[in-house]
């Protein structure tokens, strides 16, 4: 794949108040009819009431779009351009996890677009500028936050389909600590656990580069060490805003290197069965680690004295067993399953050749995976087993 390096990263705010600070940016930049994109248990729950009385209170007219729903298709994001038009809005602002951000950042193309949202899938498919496209992150995982890329299913089909253009970077984002106290358990691990992957995939990444790699390493600092406190207290507002910072760089780092295995098996089982996309990750991704085990060790290594504090410790293979050994751990102290019991035997093969496929084009492995090493992964995760002997 030609690989797309953004020329920066958006603006950012964290903290308590952030999605009102962002808000407030978006309006003094001239913003005066929003698109606010999010899904219907924000809205019904009243997280939103605060942002949109600070709008209405600014003079806004605003147009809000609740359909956002797990893995998000064409029809989803075409909906969401009628709705733009209709209320002829002149911004997009998303506020949810990484569905509501890639569906809102291809409304915000097509909606400004002579091509239709099928048209758009693909790199470097953008004919014209976006909609201003602003985004406040609810959950501290997929990095779209920070991404130029977008994943949306065919409506028919379901596969997985890709957005890549540096036009898709928002202008700003905001990690608001009231929002990101409010994740459930099970999605702060599953979301937390796909930063962790997005930053170990960048950093075994041959397309890696001195800067996705400071990045990426310190993304795997920050998420091993706050991500089983968030899960454990949720209330903890600084441990959710270093998650939430740990998966924006992760997410910065992927964008400018590429994911890996974890990420192409994910996007198929995602397809075949609407799997959770973090939760598929978060499975897979310790089995993905020890079939790179070889490849990778030096890169492992180095991780593992990273997060024992000792960097100046000398190499021994014995780190890179420790790293993964300690990705295990933290995927079970946030109660990650070892099983996803619906994948079924009778889809591997189907799946096995889309995930090779997609890495084939899009990723930089370290190791390249056979059809064999697929169906070996894809049985471990249906039957739970966590011995996967690769020849």
């Amino acid at each position: 794949m030609n690989r797309l390096y953004a020329p920066e990263k958006p603006l950012t705010f964290s903290g308590t108040g952030a999605m009102i600070k962002l808000a407030d940016f978006m309006v003094q930049s001239g913003s005066k009819r929003p698109l606010v994109v999010t899904d219907s248990f924000l809205l019904k729950n009243r997280m939103l009431d605060g942002l949109l009385d600070f709008l209405k209170q600014e003079g806004c007219e605003v147009t809000v779009f609740d359909g956002i729903v797990p893995n998000p298709t064409f029809a989803v994001v075409e909906d969401g351009v009628t709705a733009i038009r209709a209320g002829k809005c002149d911004s997009v602002f998303a506020v949810g996890g990484g569905s509501a951000i890639d569906a809102a950042k291809v409304m915000a193309a097509a909606s400004t677009s002579k091509r239709s949202v099928q048209k758009l899938a693909g790199i470097l498919k953008v004919d014209r500028p976006l909609l201003p496209f602003y985004v406040v992150a609810t959950t501290s995982g997929t990095g779209s936050e920070v991404t130029t890329a977008a994943v949306i299913s065919d409506t028919e089909t379901h596969k997985k389909k890709f957005f890549v253009d540096p036009k898709y970077l928002p202008i700003a984002a905001a990690f608001d600590t009231e929002l990101l106290v409010s994740l459930p358990g099970p999605m702060t691990a599953g979301t937390g656990m796909d930063a962790l992957t997005h930053a170990i995939e960048a950093f075994t990444s041959r397309a890696r580069t001195p800067e996705t790699d400071r990045d990426a390493a310190t993304g795997i600092r920050l998420i091993m060490e706050f991500l089983p406190i968030a899960y454990a207290n949720p209330g903890d507002g600084r441990a959710r805003e270093m998650v939430a910072l740990g998966s924006f760089l992760a997410g910065n780092a992927f964008t400018r290197t590429s994911l890996g295995y974890v990420h192409a098996i994910s996007h198929q089982i995602s397809a075949h069965y609407n799997t959770p996309h973090g939760l598929a990750n978060a499975i897979l991704l310790p089995r993905v680690l020890r079939f790179n085990k070889d490849a990778c060790s030096e890169r492992f290594a180095e991780l593992e004295r990273m997060l024992q504090g000792n960097t100046d410790q000398p190499y021994a293979p014995d780190q890179a067993q420790q790293f993964i050994d300690r990705v295990d751990a933290l995927a079970k102290a946030v109660h990650i399953p070892v099983t996803l019991d619906d994948v079924q035997q009778k889809d591997f093969a189907s799946i096995a050749k889309d995930a090779l496929a997609e890495a084939r084009s899009s990723y930089a492995v370290p190791k390249v995976m056979r059809k064999a090493d697929v169906m070996k992964i894809l049985h471990s995760v249906s039957t739970g087993s966590r011995s996967v002997i690769f020849a």
